[in-house]
């Protein structure tokens, strides 16, 4: 008679089961320092957005993003409709967090704590979802949210004033379900974050590319019909405001003039302070720009983050056949960073959106690997972090107002540092463009 589970006769362990039983007895231990690595993680950064950012100085030049939400978002529940009855200057997915705090709040102070909470819950999904990430990629979570960690104490309490985490948040959600192979929520996620703050779009080109070259075009055909039937749900507010309403916000978009933090105003600034290169920073659009011959240089912008898009799809197109590797994890970084610099408007929290995909980055092993590349992409964009809270906002009445020599060179080092993270991003997906990726840490 066959034996069954509950009465097989009990047998000494062999080796065999020796060897295999150790392993399990020793993960335990890791998993549980993995969850308290998280757990104290979490700890800081609620004591960091709960705590200590919302008490340091406070200005005009930081708050007013916030007064500028709690106004829209006081406006939409009374009735009125964004880009009809007011100009609402961001993608419609935006107005959902805006509203959030406003349903609660009576008035500015209860709506600046109940934004406060609503920024360090993103960012606490934020922070799970890297840990998440760094465990299926390989990669040592205490580096993974060392460096994250690290990254918002550097941009300071920018953070906590602006609705910038909540595309970083998505689209850190979104790379986690395209690890974990569900390309539909990737999709939705993606769609999310695009309707937020658009460039989240630029990554759902190469998750198509990627099911469709491993041949699963059913999951192609539905993860693209779920990112668009997302898109109209979240984008329905526009709808209310008729066509001809939208077309003038995307028209005060788009008709914007080079902004003087970009790093295409870079080169005219620096004309200024050495030759008398005639330029001026005037306030157009909600902006700071520049206004002279300088301007023509934002013209840029567009063609170079088309191209460098385009180069990024190609290596990734190369490497779809090989399944899921490094590739995901250094062509998002690329994308965002690309989506955050090359544009004529870099504000500083756009360095939010790069944050979560640079503390994801693969150090790869091996002679070829891109090591020492990895490591110098992520020291130098870290150093760029804080020349970005030195220039916004403590010394950007410098900058804007009298175009002070030390404030230009500054905003000019921050700029360098940042193109040559992005230049160094691409050198490694150019060499292991074609490869299978190296194994990371």
């Amino acid at each position: 008679m066959a034996t069954t589970s509950t009465d097989r006769p009990y047998s000494a362990p062999t080796a065999d089961t020796v060897a295999t039983s150790a392993p399990r007895r020793r993960a335990l231990p890791r998993a549980l320092g993995g969850y308290a690595l998280l757990a104290a993680t979490l700890a800081l950064h609620l004591v960091l957005l709960l705590v200590v950012f919302p008490n340091t100085r406070e200005d005009i030049v930081v708050r007013g993003f916030l007064q500028l939400t709690f106004h829209d978002s006081g406006a939409t529940l009374v009735g009125a409709a964004p880009y009809r009855d007011f100009l609402l200057e961001y993608p419609p997915g935006s107005l959902l967090f805006m509203l959030l705090p406003r349903l609660f709040a009576t008035g500015y102070l209860a709506y600046r704590s109940l934004f406060f909470l609503q920024v360090a819950v993103l960012d606490c999904i934020t922070v799970v979802a890297l840990y998440a990430s760094a465990r299926i990629a390989g990669l040592r979570a205490v580096r993974v949210l060392g460096l994250y960690s690290l990254a918002i104490v550097l941009l300071g309490p920018l953070v906590d004033y602006r609705l910038d985490l909540a595309p970083a948040a998505l689209t850190a959600l979104a790379v986690l379900a395209w690890q974990r192979d569900r390309p539909v929520l990737a999709a939705i996620l993606l769609a999310a974050g695009t309707a937020t703050k658009v460039y989240p779009a630029l990554l759902l080109p190469p998750l198509f590319l990627d099911y469709w070259a491993r041949g699963q075009t059913r999951r192609v055909a539905l993860a693209a019909l779920a990112a668009a039937l997302a898109l109209i749900l979240l984008l329905s507010p526009a709808l209310v405001a008729g066509p001809q309403n939208v077309l003038h916000d995307l028209r005060f978009q788009t008709n914007r003039h080079l902004q003087v933090e970009s790093i295409w105003a870079t080169p005219p600034l620096l004309l200024h302070l050495l030759t008398g290169y005639p330029l001026e920073v005037a306030g157009r659009n909600r902006a700071l720009v520049i206004l002279g011959p300088g301007d023509a240089w934002g013209g840029a912008g567009t063609p170079a983050l088309a191209l460098v898009a385009l180069v990024t799809y190609g290596f990734w197109w190369r490497r779809c056949r090989s399944g899921h590797d490094n590739m995901l994890l250094v062509g998002t970084a690329t994308l965002v960073l690309a989506a955050a610099l090359l544009s004529k408007v870099l504000s500083p929290q756009f360095l939010l959106w790069v944050i979560p995909p640079l503390a994801l980055l693969p150090l790869p092993r091996g002679p070829r690997g891109g090591r020492r590349r990895a490591v110098a992409a992520l020291l130098l964009f870290l150093a760029a972090l804080p020349l970005t809270q030195w220039i916004y906002p403590l010394h950007y009445g410098e900058l804007v107002r009298y175009l002070t020599p030390a404030a230009v060179w500054v905003l000019a080092l921050r700029n360098l540092l940042l193109v040559l993270t992005l230049t160094l991003l691409l050198s490694i997906l150019w060499r292991s463009g074609g490869r299978q990726g190296a194994p990371a840490s």
